[in-house]
């Protein structure tokens, strides 16, 4: 039996049309039970908390409150059923040929399971479906083949077969070499622990990974191209990034079709896109991602779909926002998502929460609105483990330092500064940056008596770290917070926003 909130989050992620036909699907195909299964949809689909109790004393009446188990289990089943139909994928469509194909050719309609099987062929082979086409080829090709006792047939199965084996297992070579660099990248994130990037490096001078012609498949090259795009990230060479991810989208813009069946990796892929182009400050290209995306989340269908697009398109509005100063415009956007964040938030893993919620924070603070960047701080370190990524996990802590500094906080400020200073202690390799910038919190601003001398400490910082911020080794650390504009709006007494926005005009 299914767990009661099962049911009622599987109703609760269904859309309108989703739920229409469902119901149609219930007066079409149910004969026994359809009153009350659409009873039951419509008293869960009601509730905003699922309440088992209320349930059962809305139906006390009911003959089926005696089988209430039995009944909730065959709903929910009859729903899934109608969405496999609602929602027929590629796949289920060659499966759907294959299954006809095989009742045909048991009832001995050879030339008609022929017919379904040659379909299934081209529709495989138009969707690069490797394991559709072995199967095709080696079982119900064959199958036919012999029955008809047709050699010349046999032969070329035999010759396609073996094609479209070498064809998996190039992409099933280039998606393990992906995997290899994917679960490396999520690890470390942009963290320089010893043999990391040379263990990247390695995968990048394997010999697959030298020409992208000897990936064969839309597949193998789209990973390919994504495991470069993942080291340059790594590597922090976002010029390079972005040469990588546009290959990416044209390969998609070639194979249109391709995105109609997986549009979740396509948005996810644009996501990509705009990091290296905002990181290389191209902000008008940036931009112009951005409508991109909006126009691929407003075409979201269901409610995975909706999520997914709601993460990758606020996401990077509000990076958008902090990196070109538009704090006001970032804010308005937090507000206007509050109820999608609390639909959506649930079904987010860790890492997108952690991204997300560490650019509501940054929104906040470039707003002035410390209080509400210090909640969403708050929460990060409540809901998310901070070692998701070390990388994350070391910007969090020292932008926590920097926030309590603002508000007025030197209560909580020597402990949290002495904290991070036995977490940098722990860790295997320092950033320069965070080195010189725990010995300024730690040594040189405790030592400043008056407003002059804590400029003067600002500048001096903000003179050390310059240089960092172009070393290819230190400069990562800065895409997550501008410190430097931070420094300067302390040193001119300016606002970060005003800062920021000024920087920006320079590559508008």
């Amino acid at each position: 039996m299914i767990a009661s909130e099962d049911l009622f989050e599987l109703i609760k992620s269904l859309s309108q049309t989703e739920k229409r036909y469902f119901k149609r699907h219930c007066s079409l195909n149910m004969r026994r039970g359809k009153n009350n299964c659409l009873a039951v949809f419509d008293a869960v689909e009601s509730q905003r908390e699922y309440d088992e109790d209320k349930l059962k004393n809305k139906f006390r009446h009911e003959k089926f409150i005696t089988q209430f188990p039995v009944l909730k289990n065959y709903l929910y089943e009859q729903i899934l059923k109608s969405l496999r139909s609602y929602h027929r994928s590629i796949h289920s469509e060659v499966k759907d040929l294959i299954r006809n194909a095989e009742i045909l050719y048991e009832k001995g309609l050879y030339n008609r399971a022929k017919k379904y099987v040659l379909k299934a062929k081209e529709i495989a082979r138009d969707h690069e479906m490797q394991w559709a086409l072995l199967e095709i080829s080696r079982i119900w090709e064959i199958k036919m083949a012999k029955k008809k006792h047709d050699m010349h047939w046999l032969k070329k199965i035999m010759e396609e077969s073996g094609n479209e084996f070498e064809l998996l297992k190039n992409t099933e070579l280039y998606k393990n070499i992906e995997l290899n660099m994917f679960v490396l990248y999520n690890i470390h994130g942009k963290e320089r622990k010893k043999g990391y990037l040379a263990k990247m490096q390695k995968i990048i001078e394997s010999k697959p990974m030298q020409n992208d012609k000897t990936a064969l498949t839309f597949d193998s090259k789209l990973r390919f191209y994504n495991t470069y795009v993942l080291f340059m990230h790594g590597k922090g060479d976002t010029g390079q990034m972005d040469t990588y991810a546009k290959k990416i989208i044209a390969l998609y813009q070639a194979h249109p079709h391709k995105i109609q069946t997986d549009l979740a990796s396509y948005v996810a892929y644009l996501h990509n896109l705009f990091i290296a182009t905002i990181n290389e400050k191209k902000y008008s290209e940036a931009a112009a991602h951005l409508e991109t995306m909006k126009r691929e989340f407003l075409l979201s269908k269901n409610r995975s779909q909706k999520i997914n697009h709601f993460y990758y398109y606020y996401s990077p509005l509000l990076v958008y926002y902090n990196l070109t100063g538009q704090f006001a415009s970032a804010i308005q956007c937090i507000v206007s998502f509050k109820k999608q964040l609390e639909e959506s938030e649930s079904a987010m893993n860790m890492l997108e929460k952690t991204v997300l919620f560490a650019n509501i924070s940054v929104s906040y603070f470039g707003s002035g609105q410390y209080k509400n960047c210090i909640h969403w701080l708050n929460r990060l370190r409540d809901e998310v483990s901070l070692t998701i990524r070390p990388d994350f996990e070391s910007f969090l802590r020292l932008f926590y330092i920097i926030v309590h500094y603002e508000v007025g906080n030197m209560d909580l400020l020597i402990p949290l500064i002495q904290s991070f200073y036995r977490y940098l202690k722990k860790k295997e390799q320092l950033y320069k940056f965070e080195t010189v910038i725990i010995h300024f919190f730690r040594n040189e601003l405790p030592e400043t008596d008056n407003q002059k001398e804590r400029i003067q400490a600002f500048q001096k910082l903000r003179n050390k770290l310059l240089p960092l911020a172009k070393d290819e080794y230190e400069k990562n650390v800065f895409e997550y917070f501008d410190y430097i504009s931070w420094l300067e709006s302390k040193i001119e007494n300016k606002s970060f926003a005003e800062v920021v926005r000024e920087k920006a005009k320079q590559y508008a």
